[in-house]
């Protein structure tokens, strides 16, 4: 019983910074409260979920039946609090505790409806494209890749669900921008970062300004990234090295660079660009170091310079994709 109630206080806390974080005037002191409330595991899995839930929320705003249950859970709010305004032009609007959403709170349960679905921006394998913000911030999406956007008065989050991206943030010292992807968190005020997904966390590489990576999950999974670094969150003991940020970036003008990198590493990063990727059958020859510069979704070219460099064997199979082999 008493694992019950400290998950439901949980639970309750976490909806009240949900509402306080979504109003339109944050204080500088919430913001200080809100981390240090959030440094604790338990609150910050407690805020995940009831932020996921708030992303899933968006599936079932255009629900028949769903526009009456959110009256009937803002009206049981409603009468604990003087009379306000609850619409305005045919929407519902954030008020008190409810916050942007309306909440039911009781017996352990947390269930609310959000009647504002986030933005959605997706790319097919081999597109790459560029998505501009409300607030100017521009976001370069690569090949097979999707993010979610949500805006508030108080704060900007994009959740990157798949791939990669570059994000170019226009400062607002007011409205915070947080990246999610996976289990881990960017926050940036004004800066250009490119996150790609890369297990249950992210790999973040900062070009210009400053970056601040951390796994709410986490106490001591915190990282600040200078420009030149990276971190990938995902790995075993992540920690922040130098990077060629060119290099690392070069998707963005359609190239894809490669350092000293193992073939196999190379054909898994070709092979995103294609629907028909390329099949290595030699675990010989997945060591061998290749580097240069190649054009994005150019599989012939690719695979011609690592004929010609290394001597390579490659074959077409019956459905068009290639194969390579060490030499006979």
């Amino acid at each position: 019983m008493m694992i019950e109630a400290e998950a439901d206080i949980r639970r309750k806390e976490a909806a009240d910074w949900f509402s306080k974080l979504n109003q339109r005037k944050v204080t500088t002191a919430d913001v200080k409260a809100f981390s240090a409330w959030r440094r604790d595991p338990e609150n910050a899995r407690a805020f995940s979920r009831l932020e996921a839930m708030w992303d899933a929320a968006g599936t079932l705003a255009q629900s028949p039946g769903m526009a009456g249950l959110a009256d009937e859970a803002l009206s049981r709010v409603e009468k604990a609090r003087p009379r306000r305004r609850m619409r305005d032009a045919g929407r519902l609007i954030p008020l008190g505790v409810a916050g942007a959403m309306a909440l039911v709170i009781g017996a352990g349960s947390l269930t609310w409806w959000s009647l504002q679905r986030p933005d959605a921006y997706a790319t097919a394998i081999g597109e790459q494209r560029t998505v501009r913000l409300e607030d100017g911030s521009r976001i370069v999406l690569d090949t097979d890749s999707r993010v979610t956007v949500r805006f508030t008065d108080a704060r900007r989050v994009v959740t990157l669900a798949a791939g990669r991206a570059m994000f170019e943030v226009e400062g607002d010292a007011a409205r915070p921008f947080f990246v999610q992807a996976g289990d881990t968190e960017v926050t940036a005020v004004g800066t250009r970062f490119d996150v790609r997904r890369s297990g249950s966390g992210a790999r973040v590489v900062l070009v210009e300004g400053r970056v601040d990576v951390h796994k709410p999950s986490s106490r001591t999974a915190q990282w600040t990234l200078e420009p030149g670094q990276q971190v990938t969150t995902s790995g075993p003991t992540p920690r922040v090295v130098a990077v060629n940020v060119p290099a690392e970036t070069s998707w963005t003008v359609g190239r894809l660079t490669f350092e000293n990198t193992p073939i196999a590493a190379a054909v898994t990063e070709v092979n995103r660009y294609t629907s028909k990727p390329i099949e290595l059958r030699d675990e010989r020859i997945s060591s061998i170091r290749v580097s240069g510069v190649f054009n994005a979704g150019d599989i012939d070219g690719f695979v011609a310079a690592l004929r010609d460099l290394y001597h390579l064997e490659a074959a077409t199979a019956a459905d068009g994709h290639l194969i390579l082999s060490g030499p006979a």
